[in-house]
């Protein structure tokens, strides 16, 4: 099969990171595979051809059997470029529940704007992606049902990526004896990292590891000195390979409010870590109250409970989180469900050509 994958950038994002390991997957089971990409940055290595263009670059679209894009520009291209004869399945995955998400990001009445931008950029795509059964449900009154599906991401994790000598030293002194929690992400308001710095008051013996940057580090920074915890929390900035710093940790925490699809989590799971999430309906469909120690948000008292009870049975919980991973959310069945839906969008386009 010959696929083109159109993104924004090669930028070290989210999305990106998903596109860079479904390339590589689609690469190793022998698929011939091209990415286009609109920004300079490069931070990603792709296992491909990458060929930078513009919104007014030419694509030939019959050279493909699939077109998948990732992102409000690609798809906005598409829209632009496509042939209204074009022969060539065209689907775009949504990352996120983007009105959620750009609240965040932008403010309510913004988002209500820009979501519908990136709502009506799908209109000529044959099929939608979205990252779960649930956020499927969710978009079922907003985008045409007949187009929409789910896949579940993952990431795939370099096995060689450990911690240098001076990290694994600067987590071990910060930690002591105490038991650490450590989170791996962006650090913006959404991702609700400051419900654990809340809680470390009626935590003794817990340390927090934030490993990530953003415009939410310094009101971070803020409330711990605030609440007189700077000492329990470590602030290490951004790092490749994040993972390798729970390596370390005995719980994994992911208080957000809004997520597409958790792929720090699916890192800890993958490591057989115990993991504390908030309740929101993504975490409830990934993993089970038998694999993770869920809180809700904004409560304290159960984010407490939360934790100590991943503290108390981080043996069991990392267990079956792993062997959740291990059934679900692994590269093979990442890389089986994308090509599930690439043949049945195959077989749907000839059908209807022939009628």
């Amino acid at each position: 099969m010959k696929i083109a994958y159109i993104i924004t950038s090669l930028a070290n994002a989210g999305p990106i990171a998903v596109v860079r390991d479904l390339v590589s997957l689609m690469k190793a089971h022998g698929h011939d595979v091209d990415v286009y990409y609109f920004d300079p940055t490069k931070e990603l290595t792709f296992a491909c051809d990458t060929r930078k263009i513009s919104m007014l670059s030419n694509f030939d679209f019959a050279k493909y059997d699939i077109v998948h894009c990732h992102g409000l520009r690609p798809d906005l291209y598409v829209m632009i470029h496509k042939g209204w004869k074009c022969k060539t399945p065209i689907c775009t995955t949504i990352h996120s529940y983007m009105e959620q998400d750009h609240a965040f990001k932008y403010g309510k009445k913004w988002a209500k704007i820009t979501t519908r931008m990136v709502l009506f950029s799908t209109v000529r795509d044959d099929r939608i992606i979205l990252l779960s059964r649930h956020m499927r449900d969710y978009y079922k009154n907003k985008l045409p049902s007949g187009k929409l599906t789910y896949a579940y991401n993952t990431h795939v994790t370099d096995s060689n990526a450990m911690l240098t000598d001076e990290e694994s030293q600067l987590i071990g002194t910060f930690k002591g004896v105490d038991r650490l929690l450590c989170s791996v992400s962006g650090l913006n308001r959404r991702k609700g990292l400051h419900q654990i710095i809340r809680v470390l008051p009626f935590l003794p013996n817990v340390k927090f590891c934030v490993v990530g940057d953003g415009e939410e580090r310094q009101n971070l920074q803020q409330l711990a000195d605030s609440l007189d915890v700077r000492d329990k929390v470590l602030f290490v900035g951004y790092k490749d390979n994040g993972f390798r710093f729970l390596t370390m940790a005995d719980a994994f925490v992911m208080p957000s409010y809004s997520e597409g699809f958790p792929l720090a989590m699916l890192e800890a799971a993958s490591m057989g870590k115990a993991i504390v999430c908030s309740d929101i309906p993504v975490f409830d469909e990934v993993f089970s109250d038998t694999e993770v120690s869920r809180f809700k948000n904004d409560d304290a008292d159960s984010l407490k409970m939360a934790v100590e009870r991943a503290i108390l049975e981080k043996g069991i919980l990392g267990e079956n989180a792993k062997a959740r991973f291990d059934k679900d959310y692994s590269a093979e069945n990442f890389y089986n469900r994308h090509i599930e839906i690439y043949n049945d969008m195959i077989y749907s386009k000839r059908n209807n050509s022939n009628m």
